[in-house]
């Protein structure tokens, strides 16, 4: 996977960001230039309305997020949603393992609130597999418009997760993919309502076990003891899946402010 972290770009953007400065009580353990705790608050308000089929023979699941300063443009914000689920069901059985890592990225405009601040989203079902599927929504130059679901009274893009393979895509049709997610995304009747957890940034983590930072845990329901104290910077792959440090600079889904042309 390519990846993405210009530290100049990072930096030069902490003065521009809209609303995002940081002030004399702030937190930006990540060095990005935006508090911390209103980095959570971003990635809840901008979560598109996730769709988990209610199939799901798998659907133990969180999010690991990382909300940065657009390389490309310092007023918007890109940002790795990383879906972490305790097993992958397969294909009917086959196929199956622990642990799954599917991700989304998103470009939003902080300066105007959610869901009108969405610019674009983009899904990668079984990345670098032959499975594999790129679908980009949004209101830029260029975008397929997103399809839209109502999460907390406005109209939220949707982003759809394949039964018990967990492939996300931007366009429900786009899932219907033969042979690999054929006919198994829908739309849920309520919007995914995940644990988030911030990854922070590269060389600057916020969490190195996702045990001891509450997402990977007995009490939440998680028995797979490989992915007990996970560390999502370290190389090691999520179970039998994939690289999560990877995921969280992957350069493929970084949108464009431009566009999606």
């Amino acid at each position: 996977m390519a990846s993405v972290h210009s530290r100049a770009a990072v930096l030069t953007s902490m003065a521009v960001l809209p609303g995002l400065a940081r002030g004399a009580d702030s937190v930006d353990a990540d060095e990005d230039g935006i508090d911390d705790a209103h980095e959570l608050s971003i990635a809840r308000a901008y979560f598109p309305y996730f769709s988990l089929d209610a199939e799901d023979r798998c659907a133990r699941h969180g999010v690991l997020f990382r909300v940065t300063p657009h390389p490309d443009d310092a007023t918007k914000l890109a940002i790795w949603y990383v879906v972490l689920y305790e097993r992958d069901c397969g294909r009917r059985g086959i196929g199956a393992h622990v642990g799954d890592d599917e991700v989304f990225g998103e470009l939003v405009d902080p300066a105007r609130p959610a869901p009108e601040g969405i610019l674009a989203v983009r899904a990668i079902s079984h990345q670098d597999a032959i499975c594999e599927r790129v679908t980009t929504c949004g209101k830029l130059q260029g975008c397929t418009p997103c399809a839209t679901a109502a999460r907390a009274g406005s109209a939220y893009p949707v982003v759809f997760a394949s039964a018990n393979k967990h492939g996300n895509y931007a366009s429900q049709t786009a899932c219907d993919f033969w042979p690999c997610d054929l006919g198994s995304c829908t739309l849920s009747g309520a919007p995914d309502s995940p644990d988030f957890v911030n990854a922070g940034e590269p060389g600057y983590p916020l969490v190195n076990d996702l045990t001891r930072d509450g997402f990977i845990t007995r009490e939440k329901g998680w028995t797979e003891a490989s992915l007990v104290h996970f560390d999502p910077w370290s190389p090691a792959r999520f179970g039998n899946a994939g690289d999560v440090s990877d995921d969280l600079t992957d350069a493929s889904f970084l949108i464009s402010p431009a566009g999606c042309d």
